[in-house]
């Protein structure tokens, strides 16, 4: 993708994610994130600082495992989400014009929409703040899914190939829905229940698409 685009998608999410918790009380800031359950939503926002701070200094080892977002959600846990968002509002653009500047090819750095969609997605989980635009996704949808593979999933926005280990198979189903399941958003009964063209490809599939660790409990956003 263009740089200047993918600094543009972070930029417009990263506002309407700050816009979305500015003002919630304490009680919703301590709410659980259904989709990452060990987080509440002034965790996930802390993730997301952090993950701006980490990378405009260029401190990627180990991202994007647990114990480096760890780090980022416990130096912020005790800190007022008004102070996390100004951090945030200070590094998001630092961050921005490093993508623009084109001075690094680190894949994660240059395109940190990709982790902010999957988030602005769980945080609408959590509050019911709005999903991301379609044209976030499918972008995410497009980084994600960009190699040949022996999946191919039909949605009414394109044909996807997904390169993991598995059978030729072909299922259809939503854009959204399978933006949510390639980063374990999705349960295995919820993959299986899209349009597979058998069921013993349902069944293995469903527990092979995920990239990220996945819910064992079915989730809707």
């Amino acid at each position: 993708m263009d740089a200047t685009r993918s600094a543009e998608l972070y930029h417009a999410g990263r506002e309407r994610m700050a816009d979305a918790v500015r003002d919630l009380s304490l009680e919703d800031l301590d709410r659980q994130v259904p989709a990452c359950p060990q987080w509440s939503v002034h965790s996930l926002v802390s993730h997301l600082t952090g993950v701006a701070a980490d990378f405009v200094v260029g401190n990627v080892i180990g991202a994007p495992r647990p114990p480096w977002t760890a780090v980022q959600v416990e130096m912020r846990r005790n800190l007022p989400i008004a102070e996390v968002l100004d951090e945030w509002a200070t590094v998001g653009p630092l961050l921005e014009k490093l993508i623009i500047e084109g001075t690094t090819s680190h894949p994660l750095v240059c395109n940190p929409y990709v982790d902010a969609a999957v988030h602005e997605a769980d945080l609408h989980g959590a509050i019911g703040s709005g999903r991301p635009p379609t044209e976030l996704w499918l972008a995410t949808l497009d980084w994600m899914l960009d190699e040949p593979g022996p999946l191919t999933v039909i949605t009414p926005d394109g044909t996807y190939s997904v390169n993991s280990d598995g059978p030729t198979a072909v299922a259809h189903t939503g854009s959204y829905e399978l933006f949510r399941a390639v980063f374990g958003r999705r349960s295995t009964t919820q993959i299986t229940d899209w349009d597979w063209d058998s069921p013993e490809h349902a069944t293995t599939w469903s527990k092979k698409l995920a990239s990220l660790p996945q819910t064992s409990v079915p989730l809707n956003d």
